[in-house]
């Protein structure tokens, strides 16, 4: 990206750095050495992923949050600016460590589970030179992850007329005090049920309505994603893929929705072009292991004889 040409949508949240490998099981503390099959190292977090998969689809974005000065964070540094992701606003704090997860994939099913050390760089505080940045564009990423900040943010966003899109996978204290900014609640299947306590999922999609939030967008895995709005509500289903891993799926599944509210794409084809993408990322370990750029999208849906209007 050259530096005249402010970003599209700009990214607030959690950035990591991650170290992948592929076994069978998971193995009890005290067994003996066990082997794994593959291994991979990647940059991974709910915004910065998703940034990534907008700079492959061709979107202009730039990210806000912070990194040690340490390995992890030099080299999460150079895969933002590498994939020309804005770091202008990324801060960079001497002598703190970075966020680093180490993710084990159970081969055959895909399956993982993640082991994180959250670092100790701060919380990001927003200045002036925040706003002006973020006010340039029109949207607003964030992943519940520095949330003062972001409800900051998301107010400042809203009150320029941006559009405001939240990640959100778990229920987080004060979160309340960030949906009433948000326009786009995008969650996984387990949110909406843990944070309106109703076993329902649709019902509780539903419940998410309110204030700003105009579209409720929830994933659920291979199966696609359904989809809420005051007045409808509907599911898009996945594609198929050969997965490898799903580290991932969900950030490149938010990044790619974006890419397609940011087109003007009705709701309908931004669901399908995201579950594409998702799917698509699933097919190499690590979660920005097989972002795929806006062709390889397209031909995945051609290939499968889906289309939306």
């Amino acid at each position: 990206m050259t530096e005249h040409r402010a970003p599209d949508i700009v990214g607030l949240g959690y950035c990591s750095w991650d170290y992948l490998g592929i076994l069978d099981h998971i193995p009890d503390f005290d067994a003996p050495t066990e082997s794994m099959f593959d291994f991979a190292i990647s940059g991974g977090g709910p915004v910065s992923t998703a940034l990534v998969t907008l700079a492959r689809l061709g979107a202009r974005s730039g990210y806000i949050g912070v990194l040690g000065d340490d390995e992890p964070g030099r080299s999460a540094l150079r895969a933002f600016q590498d994939e020309g992701i804005d770091t202008t606003r990324l801060r960079v704090e001497a002598g703190a460590r970075s966020a680093v997860c180490f993710c084990l994939v159970q081969a055959g099913t895909a399956k993982r589970v993640i082991l994180c050390y959250r670092g100790t760089t701060p919380e990001v505080e927003l200045d002036d030179a925040d706003r002006r940045y973020l006010t340039g564009a029109r949207f607003l990423h964030l992943d519940g992850h520095h949330l003062a900040a972001a409800i900051d943010a998301a107010r400042w966003m809203r009150d320029a007329g941006g559009t405001v899109v939240l990640d959100a996978n778990r229920p987080r204290p004060g979160l309340e005090h960030l949906l009433p900014w948000v326009d786009v609640l995008i969650t996984n299947s387990h949110f909406p049920v843990a944070y309106c306590a109703n076993s329902d999922l649709e019902q509780a999609m539903g419940e998410l309505l309110g204030g700003n939030t105009s579209l409720v967008v929830t994933t659920v895995g291979a199966e696609g994603c359904l989809c809420r709005t005051r007045q409808n509500s509907w599911k898009v289903p996945g594609l198929a893929v050969e997965a490898v891993d799903t580290t991932g799926a969900g950030d490149a599944f938010h990044g790619a929705f974006l890419y397609g509210l940011s087109q003007g794409w009705s709701v309908e084809r931004t669901a399908l072009f995201a579950n594409a993408t998702a799917a698509l990322n699933c097919r190499a370990l690590g979660g920005r292991g097989a972002l795929p750029r806006r062709s390889e999208v397209e031909a995945l849906l051609q290939a499968q004889g889906r289309t939306a209007p």
